[in-house]
C-alpha cells in the first residue's frame, strides 16, 4: 500500500527585508542578554560528544608503469623521480628534432671540449681527439630548415670548425657506444670514460620523450596518456584522455580496469592517530552567537539570486553546518592512490557508550554517508573511491614561446587558416613571421590602361589554408595544404608545430577550430622536483584565440 510522508519545516521569517539589526545582536542589561541566551539555545544541553581523536587506516598504492599516446602496449616503468607533467609535455628528441638547434648543440660540444682538456690526458691525445670530433660531427645546418637568416650566418661563421655538434655525437653514441675493448672511434682509453659521463650530462639536461611514441595528440591539439597501478593484485589504469597542457590535477584523470599496462605492485600501509581541528576559513561565522566577530565579515551582505547555488551552499555551511565538521590530516605519498579502509573517532562519550565509533566507509551507504569529494570518475560513467596525488611540480617557470600559430577561421573567404605567427631559429632565437613583407607577385605586361584578371588576391607566406575533407559520412576534418609561392614553389611551415611528423597528411579534426580559433604554442619548461634537481623540458600547449581572423583572400577580381 502506498505511504504518504509529510513534514513541516520551521523556517525564520523577517518582517523586513534587512537582515542585519537582527545580526547586530545589541546587547542591553544581564537580564536581557540572559532571556536572549535561554532563547538561542545556548542553555540546551545535547548529549553529543565532542571528537578527541581519530584513527584512519588504509593504504597508498604508488603508480608503477607510464603510457603515452593511445592504448597499446605495456608503456615503460616509472619510478616517480621526473614530474609527470614533464613526461608528458616533453617533446620526443632524435636527429631530425635537433638538428635545427645549433645553440644547444654547439654548448654541449663546448662542454665535451673542457671536460676532455681537463681530465689530465696528453696534449697530443687530446689534440688528436678534438680534431677527429670536429671532423666526424661537423656543425651545420642540415638543409631542411628552410631559408638562413643573417644571424644564423654569423653563428656559424664564428663555430664552423672549432666546435662539434653535441647533438649528432650524442645519438652516435647511443647507437654504438664506443668501450676501451673495442676502440672503433680511435679514441685514447681515457677518453671513453669523458664520453660516458659527457652523455649522463646531455641526457639529464634537456627532458626529452622516445622517438615516435609522443602523448601529444596533433589531430586533437592535447595530450592523451595512462599510468598504471597494481591495488592488491588488482590493475588499475588511471587514464588522462584530453589533458591540455599548464598544470596537471587528479580531475584529469578517469579510472578504468585492466588495460594491459602490466604494472608491479608498490603498496604502503598507513596509519596515522591525531587529533581532529575544527574546519575554519577566512570569514566564517564564530562559534558561538554572543562571540565577538570580525569587523571585515558582514553576513547579512550576502546577496544570492536563485540560481547561485554554490554561494547559497557556502553561506549555509557557514552559519548552519559549519561547527558540525572537523578536519583530520592524512600525510599520503605522492604520486599514489590512496584507499581508506577504517575511520574510528573517540569522542567525550566514548567510555559510555561502549567506545569508539567506526564510521562507514565513503560510498558506502546512502544519504550522507555516500557523499564525498576527489572521487575518480570511470569508464562507465561511476564514481570510484581513492585519492589520488599525481607526481607534479608546484610553481615552474615558464619562458617566452619559441612558437607559435594561430588556428583560425575566416568567414569573408569561408576558409580556416593556420597563421605561423612565430618560428624558432637555428641559433636559438625567435622569427616574427608577421613582421616579415610578403614577396609580391610580378605583374603582369600588359597595354597601358587595360585591366587585368586575378583569379586569387595574395595571401601572406605564412597563412596555410586548412582545407575540409570528409574521410567517412558524417566526419570532417581539416587537411594543411599549402600556397605557391611568387616563384611557383609551394610554401611550406617552418616551424614544428604544423609539421608533427605524422605518417600522412596532417589532418585537424574540424570541431578542434572553433569560432574563437585556438593559438598554439612551444616553450621552454623549467622545474624542481622534490629532491631539489632541476628539470627542463619543452612543452606545446593549445589556448584560446582571439576571435576570426581575415586573409584578405579574394576571387575574380580586376586589377588597374
Amino acid at each position: 500500500m502506498t505511504s504518504i510522508t509529510s513534514w513541516t519545516r520551521l523556517e525564520p521569517r523577517a518582517r523586513t527585508g534587512d537582515l542585519r539589526p537582527s545580526l547586530e545582536g545589541q546587547v542591553h542589561d544581564p537580564a536581557w542578554m540572559l532571556a536572549r541566551q535561554w532563547q538561542l539555545g545556548e542553555f540546551l544541553g545535547d548529549d553529543a560528544g565532542t571528537p578527541v581523536w581519530v584513527r584512519v587506516r588504509g593504504h597508498a598504492d604508488r603508480i608503477t608503469r607510464y603510457r603515452p599516446g593511445r592504448p597499446a602496449g605495456a608503456g615503460t616503468d616509472y619510478d616517480g623521480a621526473t614530474p609527470l607533467e614533464a613526461l608528458v609535455e616533453a617533446e620526443p628528441g632524435g636527429p631530425r628534432a635537433t638538428s635545427a638547434d645549433l645553440r644547444s648543440g654547439a654548448e654541449a660540444g663546448q662542454h665535451l671540449l673542457r671536460l676532455l682538456r681537463s681530465a689530465g690526458l696528453p696534449a697530443d691525445a687530446v689534440a688528436e681527439a678534438v680534431g677527429m670530433l670536429l671532423d666526424d660531427f661537423p656543425l651545420g645546418l642540415t638543409g631542411e630548415e628552410g631559408g638562413v637568416d643573417a644571424a644564423t650566418l654569423r653563428f656559424l661563421s664564428v663555430l664552423r670548425g672549432r666546435v662539434p655538434d653535441g647533438h649528432a655525437l650524442a645519438f652516435s653514441l647511443r647507437a654504438s657506444a664506443p668501450t676501451p675493448e673495442e676502440p672503433g672511434w680511435g679514441l685514447p682509453p681515457a677518453a671513453y670514460s669523458v664520453l660516458r659521463s659527457w652523455l649522463a650530462w646531455y641526457d639529464g639536461r634537456h627532458l626529452t620523450a622516445a622517438e615516435g611514441d609522443p602523448a601529444w595528440d596533433a589531430r586533437r591539439l592535447e595530450h592523451r596518456f595512462s599510468v598504471g597501478l597494481s591495488e592488491g593484485g588488482t590493475e588499475t589504469t588511471l587514464t588522462a584522455p584530453a589533458y591540455q597542457g599548464g598544470t596537471l590535477d587528479w580531475t584529469d584523470f578517469t579510472a578504468d580496469g585492466d588495460t594491459g599496462l602490466e604494472s608491479p605492485a608498490d603498496r604502503e600501509s598507513l596509519l596515522s592517530t591525531t587529533f581532529p581541528a575544527p574546519v575554519r576559513f577566512p570569514g566564517m561565522p564564530a562559534r558561538r552567537y554572543w562571540e565577538f566577530e570580525d569587523a571585515r565579515v558582514d553576513l547579512g551582505g550576502v546577496e544570492a539570486a536563485p540560481s547561485d547555488l554554490a554561494r547559497m551552499l557556502v553561506a549555509e555551511f557557514a552559519t548552519v553546518y559549519g561547527n558540525d565538521w572537523y578536519l583530520v590530516p592524512l600525510d599520503v605519498p605522492v604520486g599514489s592512490l590512496t584507499t581508506l579502509t577504517s575511520v574510528v573517532v573517540g569522542d567525550t562519550f566514548s567510555s559510555e557508550l561502549g567506545g569508539p565509533t567506526l564510521l562507514p566507509a565513503p560510498g558506502a551507504g546512502a544519504g550522507d554517508a555516500h557523499w564525498s569529494v576527489h572521487r575518480l570518475s570511470t569508464g562507465d560513467g561511476g564514481r570510484r573511491t581513492g585519492l589520488f596525488v599525481p607526481p607534479v611540480t608546484v610553481g615552474g617557470l615558464e619562458g617566452e614561446p619559441v612558437e607559435e600559430v594561430l588556428l583560425a577561421r575566416d568567414e569573408g573567404a569561408n576558409q580556416a587558416w593556420a597563421v605561423e605567427r612565430r618560428v624558432p631559429t637555428p641559433v636559438g632565437g625567435s622569427l616574427d613571421r608577421t613582421r616579415t613583407a610578403p614577396t609580391p607577385r610580378p605583374a603582369p605586361a600588359v597595354a597601358g590602361g587595360t585591366a587585368v584578371y586575378r583569379l586569387m588576391s595574395d595571401v601572406p607566406p605564412h597563412w596555410f589554408p586548412l582545407l575540409p575533407r570528409e574521410p567517412r559520412p558524417g566526419a570532417y576534418v581539416l587537411r594543411l595544404g599549402h600556397l605557391d609561392g611568387p616563384d611557383g614553389a609551394p610554401l611550406r611551415p617552418l616551424g614544428r608545430l604544423l609539421a608533427p611528423g605524422l605518417p600522412n597528411a596532417y589532418d585537424l579534426f574540424s570541431e578542434e577550430v572553433p569560432r574563437e580559433g585556438v593559438t598554439l604554442t612551444r616553450a621552454h619548461q623549467y622545474a624542481r622536483t622534490r629532491d631539489g634537481r632541476g628539470v627542463l623540458w619543452t612543452s606545446r600547449r593549445a589556448r584560446p584565440g582571439r576571435g576570426e581572423s581575415s586573409s584578405g583572400l579574394r576571387f575574380d577580381g580586376l586589377e588597374d
